[in-house]
């Protein structure tokens, strides 16, 4: 009885650990994903910025050569390099450094250039438990968010663009956004729809020689719980 009784005592013991662990997984804020070499130290006032350097030192940082840019949304630390794969799939559970992981990686879509194409989609994985890749995106439900960080950047290895955000909406149904072949009455009606559903004005204005950016992730909004599928997307136009 005694023996029987230390084992149920152990049993409970590795039970409640592996709780714990558990727990502690869910809710840890895990900031991996965020950029850990100083791209700061590549920019001196008296010469041009080396764009091909920053990006090749975060590519070495990470030891991959998928790295094609770097993200970061102004008033923020939020600084994270852009992968793309052969496909859309890969990186969905691989992380810049190449280990297969849940928490993914930001990346782009395989089907576009990032220094040439008008239009870019960029995805990332969220969660309402974990500090995913791209569960900063939903502060932007909020308009005084928006107000506060209304602008993003990317580094490519020849330039750096800038970006302001004129549309915030989730998407539970119509997929057309991810369309990338449109005629330019096409990508005109998308960018009037893309207007017309925002949660609010942003007050930006675009015209159809705009070039655009969509970022794309999970929406874990309470309005759109009922949906088995549901995007939050936030829209940008290039300024610069």
């Amino acid at each position: 009885m005694k023996k029987n009784k230390k084992i149920l005592i152990i049993v409970w013991c590795l039970i409640l650990l592996f709780l714990l662990v558990w727990s502690f997984t869910l809710n840890k804020n895990d900031n991996d994903y965020l950029l850990s070499i100083d791209i700061e130290s590549n920019n001196n006032v008296n010469n041009p910025v080396d764009y091909s350097k920053i990006i090749n030192d975060v590519r070495g940082e990470y030891h991959n050569n998928d790295i094609v840019g770097i993200l970061s949304i102004d008033n923020t630390n939020y600084r994270v390099p852009i992968l793309q794969g052969e496909d859309n799939e890969y990186y969905l559970n691989h992380t810049p450094d190449g280990r297969e992981n849940f928490m993914g990686s930001i990346y782009l879509d395989y089907r576009v250039n990032i220094d040439s194409s008008r239009k870019l989609l960029i995805y990332g994985h969220n969660s309402s438990r974990i500090d995913m890749p791209f569960k900063i995106l939903e502060e932007f439900y909020d308009i005084d968010y928006f107000n506060n960080h209304k602008n993003m950047s990317i580094i490519t290895e020849s330039t750096e663009k800038k970006y302001e955000i004129f549309s915030v909406y989730v998407e539970p149904s119509d997929y057309s956004y991810m369309n990338l072949k449109l005629s330019d009455e096409e990508f005109s009606n998308q960018i009037k729809m893309f207007k017309k559903k925002s949660l609010y004005d942003t007050g930006v204005e675009v015209t159809d020689t705009d070039e655009i950016l969509v970022l794309q992730t999970c929406s874990t909004h309470k309005d759109y719980s009922n949906y088995e599928k549901k995007y939050l997307l936030i829209i940008l136009r290039r300024v610069l």
